[in-house]
């Protein structure tokens, strides 16, 4: 039986009485294939998210296809105790997450070209044995500040916010997560030759990067990417929202940030 899904922060989601399932929007002859910046791990965030909009629900037990460190700077406990399992799929890029058995149901969804799809995961692969030739992050330094790029973990200055947080700055209230959304104040756009280091392979078979200049709702302002699967024309005053996706690849790790989707 196919079921009419809801589009959730750029993905399919149905809801079940003992959780949701969460597949990608992307398809091959019907069978779900991960966007160009998607994963069982950003499919898992956005499960969580959708779930926490009605349950009171901060922690989950998931299996070794979702990265630990991430769905924690999302805000996520990981306790194998939880009452909630992230269960992924085998076959196609599909999820569940469930405080019961595992469930599946048939989505339809967007047909991709084959040949655009099989590039990208090469590439994804080709980009992880890369060395840095740009801006190099090591990943002592990418897992000390994950908290604040994903979580948008800020400090609490007076009546404002300061994102990301300074040492300088001592906060009396506190770190606070802010709003995952934002107005477009400027936006551009990169051509595929023009891309850093870190996107040159696969800002060809995108055709072009796009960034946007973003003032967040609780005032900070920051630079973002857009989603790669995101083609929509961008407007300065528009809202977007902010997701979670992979940005890039090196040295055998993968990079995780917030991206911007038209809500």
């Amino acid at each position: 039986m196919e079921i009419e899904p809801i589009n959730f922060e750029g993905y399919l989601v149905i809801r079940f009485e003992d959780g949701v399932v969460v597949k990608s929007r992307h398809t091959i002859n019907g069978h779900h294939v991960f966007g160009p910046d998607s994963d069982f791990t950003t499919m898992a965030i956005t499960g969580m998210n959708f779930l926490s909009k009605e349950l009171d629900l901060s922690t989950v037990n998931i299996d070794s296809n979702v990265e630990q460190a991430v769905m924690q700077a999302s805000g996520y406990l990981i306790d194998s105790e939880s009452p909630y399992s992230i269960l992924t799929s085998t076959s196609e890029a599909s999820l569940t997450i469930t405080k019961g058995d595992n469930f599946d149901v048939s989505i339809q969804g967007e047909e991709s070209d084959p040949e655009l799809v099989k590039n990208l995961n090469n590439a994804w692969e080709t980009e992880m044995e890369s060395v840095s030739q740009g801006a190099f992050v090591s990943e002592h330094s990418y897992f000390l500040g994950v908290d604040n790029r994903i979580g948008l973990l800020s400090q609490k200055v007076g009546e404002g916010y300061v994102w990301p947080p300074r040492e300088s700055i001592k906060s009396t209230e506190g770190d606070t997560r802010i709003s995952k959304s934002g107005i477009i104040e400027s936006w551009t756009k990169l051509s595929a030759g023009g891309a850093p280091s870190e996107f040159s392979i696969r800002a060809p078979l995108l055709g072009s990067i796009s960034t946007v200049f973003l003032r967040l709702k609780e005032g900070p302002c920051g630079v973002f990417l857009v989603a790669d699967d995101e083609k929509t024309e961008l407007k300065i005053g528009e809202e977007v929202n902010l997701v979670v996706r992979k940005i890039y690849a090196q040295e055998g790790l993968t990079r995780y940030g917030l991206k911007a989707i038209i809500p």
